[in-house]
């Protein structure tokens, strides 16, 4: 069977999107799947931090075939329908923005993000975006430029928009302090970029696929201080780091700064898709007529799911049990961390937890075969776990933020059965 399958893949899906699971998936339960030949995985990759709430949550999916027996699709800019303007209303009042918010909703991250980019050079009338190395905002081509790791996001398929350039993300473990990037930052726009025609900053809260680095709270509230100095607008991508993952329901609350445009998607929908670019309602509203839109964006089956995401998060604790998560995870991958010469850091924000892996700790070389290996043990005992950071050798914890405990438990023993 499996030859069977890898036979289809090969056959009819370009080499570059390979699978990491040899065999097709058949069934997923909250934080469980089973593939095509009865194995049973704790999936901890859960579709790339996407299902927050797991698989198959009963809400998310009460509310598809609710859904679903009306209506599959409407254009919103055409025929409005009540779930997006819901959603919107819903996550204007929950995203930690002082002012007025309003939401416009699109299929995917990089979407939200090229929206996002977007909608802030119209409103400031300035052309200039700065990023930061190891970010993570996408695969289409603004999102690819904004993105700061180059292999295997861009490699072949430059050039990029030259006015977006990359500051340095703090790395503490690197020798990369808060205050170096601050430098980065203030160099770049005393003498590269002209503040006076820089629209705005991007960054993740606690990088992704640069290595799961999570930025302090002194660093982005400079950050802030900087941006309101020189009228330039940040931009959270939240693509990842919201719903839950870094303990609160988004990751500006868990760093204490409010940003002026948020992208979110991933786990906003509960495996459906679905994204959203929030912002102050001033700066949303400044696009003439039509200068935004999309055919798929604002789904009526997907603003369903993403309502009941938010019954799930309203009604079963899931950010109590995140924070459980968190301190069972901190503290079991702490003591491996003290007993392992190959785990040189364990960081992140709430379960958001990203695990180094390096030669030895004196030398602190990344280590992405033993990384790989690690990762294949814990296939093999029922684990899935992929890599990230820039030399691919963190491991990434992304399970479902409704795993029981007990599951969390299992998948850490299972980690520390196959460390090498």
């Amino acid at each position: 069977m499996v030859y069977i399958q890898n036979d289809l893949i090969q056959s009819n899906v370009p080499s570059a999107w390979y699978s990491s699971l040899e065999n097709f998936i058949v069934k997923g339960k909250n934080a469980e799947i089973w593939d095509s030949e009865g194995n049973r995985y704790l999936d901890y990759v859960g579709g790339y931090a996407v299902l927050n709430t797991g698989h198959l949550h009963p809400r998310v999916i009460d509310r598809v075939k609710k859904q679903l027996e009306n209506f599959s699709h409407s254009c919103f800019a055409f025929a409005p329908h009540e779930n997006a303007v819901r959603l919107s209303e819903e996550l204007n009042k929950r995203y930690p923005i002082d002012s007025k918010t309003k939401t416009f909703m699109v299929n995917s991250g990089a979407e939200a993000v090229e929206n996002a980019v977007k909608i802030a050079r119209y409103f400031t009338n300035k052309k200039a975006i700065l990023s930061f190395k190891g970010g993570f905002h996408g695969r289409t081509y603004l999102a690819m430029g904004l993105t700061g790791k180059d292999k295997p996001y861009k490699e072949g398929f430059g050039p990029f928009p030259e006015f977006v350039k990359h500051a340095v993300y703090p790395y503490s473990y690197r020798d990369i302090s808060d205050e170096d990037a601050l430098m980065s930052v203030k160099n770049i726009l005393n003498s590269v970029l002209d503040p006076s025609d820089t629209a705005a900053i991007v960054i993740e809260v606690e990088l992704g696929e640069g290595g799961y680095i999570p930025a302090s709270n002194y660093f982005l509230s400079q950050l802030r201080d900087i941006c309101d100095k020189h009228n330039i607008l940040l931009i959270f991508d939240e693509v990842q780091t919201g719903y839950g993952r870094t303990g609160n329901m988004f990751g500006s609350e868990t760093v204490g700064v409010k940003p002026d445009i948020v992208t979110l998607a991933k786990g906003i929908a509960g495996g459906f898709p679905l994204a959203a670019v929030l912002g102050k309602a001033e700066i949303m509203d400044s696009i003439h007529e039509a200068g935004i839109g999309s055919t798929f964006g604002a789904s009526p089956v997907s603003c369903a799911a993403a309502l009941g995401v938010i019954d799930a998060f309203d009604n079963e604790n899931i950010l109590t049990n995140a924070k459980k998560q968190a301190e069972t995870m901190n503290t079991v991958l702490s003591n491996l961390m003290n007993d392992f010469d190959c785990i040189g850091d364990v960081r992140g924000y709430g379960p958001m937890i990203g695990v180094e892996i390096v030669s030895d700790k004196e030398s602190k070389n990344p280590d992405k075969e033993k990384t790989q290996q690690i990762i294949s043990n814990c296939k093999e005992n029922g684990l899935l776990l992929v890599s990230c950071g820039e030399f691919g050798n963190v491991i990434r914890f992304m399970g479902p933020l409704t795993t029981p405990i007990k599951q969390v438990e299992e998948a850490l023993g299972i980690f520390s059965e196959s460390l090498i």
